[in-house]
């Protein structure tokens, strides 16, 4: 899939501004919270996926959410009419680690797709007894607190979204200079920090020999071929902070699976300041994300599926 640039705004996405698309967000996360579908204002055609599973109106969260968690963060993007949630949920005694894409149109919710993160889910191969990485108490203590950024201090759409695509540059092309990334910037995958190890001189790109959220990139530490979808699907202007959802498609080889999630990207002075990812291993047999227009190029089922 070849990475696209901003496109016009999606077609009556503006006649819903931020305080209408919170009102449409926290009345669907009540709605789910509380099993009802039908206080959620939804269209009739509504679609909901989870780990890029479509779900039936009333299952899936719809029985297993019984309240919003101790991390919530909203962001919106008018101009695209979609709201995001990135913190966590609560699944009875449970709190999971959940990314929301919430699409609004002519007043009705139209879309919603799910990651969804649980301390007990396993990690990306199957050879070992491992769980996927998470840290609850690391992500309430460093997801930063909504802002509303001066506008003298903010980038514009179509920067903000280059400076975050630089990123998955970076991981493509094994080439942690590609990334506009502040030094030191960090790096959370459902909570658990991946960066600050020691780094090998060939590898440092300025932070003093530590790894930061630029230098994670080798092709031995990812298993990366390619980082597809790249959905921008969030650009709050006004918090500067971009939600973007991807795949990681494995070099050949690897037998880890593929990585499908969300980051959320806070952008400070024209880089990345922190990231925080939301995501699941998908079987080799799912088609992802399970959302247009992206079906196609990504779901030949591997050989031993046919």
């Amino acid at each position: 899939m070849a990475f696209t640039l901003l496109g016009p705004a999606t077609a009556g996405a503006q006649d819903c501004n931020r305080s209408c698309l919170k009102q449409h967000l926290d009345a669907y996360l009540n709605a789910v919270a509380s099993h009802n579908p039908a206080s959620g204002k939804l269209w009739a055609g509504f679609r909901q996926t989870e780990n890029a599973v479509v779900i039936p109106l009333g299952e899936g969260l719809w029985k297993s959410v019984t309240a919003l968690g101790s991390v919530q963060r909203q962001y919106f993007d008018p101009a695209q009419g979609q709201a995001g949630y990135y913190g966590t949920v609560m699944m009875g005694s449970e709190e999971a680690v959940v990314a929301l894409r919430l699409k609004v149109q002519k007043r009705e919710a139209t879309e919603a797709e799910w990651f969804i993160a649980r301390k007990s889910d396993p990690g990306s191969r199957d050879s070992e007894n491992r769980n996927t990485p998470f840290d609850l108490d690391q992500l309430r203590a460093t997801l930063p607190a909504p802002r509303v950024v001066p506008k003298s201090e903010r980038m514009s759409r179509e920067l903000m979204q280059a400076v975050v695509n630089s990123y998955f540059d970076g991981i493509t092309n094994h080439d942690g200079r590609l990334v506009q990334g502040h030094p030191g910037c960090t790096r959370y995958e459902n909570g658990f920090p991946t960066f600050g190890g020691a780094m090998s001189p060939q590898s440092d790109v300025g932070n003093d020999g530590k790894g930061d959220c630029r230098t994670q990139t080798s092709p031995n530490s990812f298993g990366v071929a390619t980082v597809a979808i790249r959905n921008f699907y969030i650009l709050d202007e006004e918090a500067q902070v971009v939600m973007a959802e991807a795949l990681f498609i494995r070099v050949a080889g690897d037998d880890r699976r593929r990585n499908h999630f969300t980051e959320v990207f806070h952008l400070d002075h024209g880089k990345i300041r922190d990231i925080h990812a939301a995501f699941h291993y998908p079987q080799d047999n799912v088609a992802v994300p399970n959302w247009p227009p992206y079906f196609d190029g990504l779901f030949p089922l591997p050989a031993k599926y046919r």
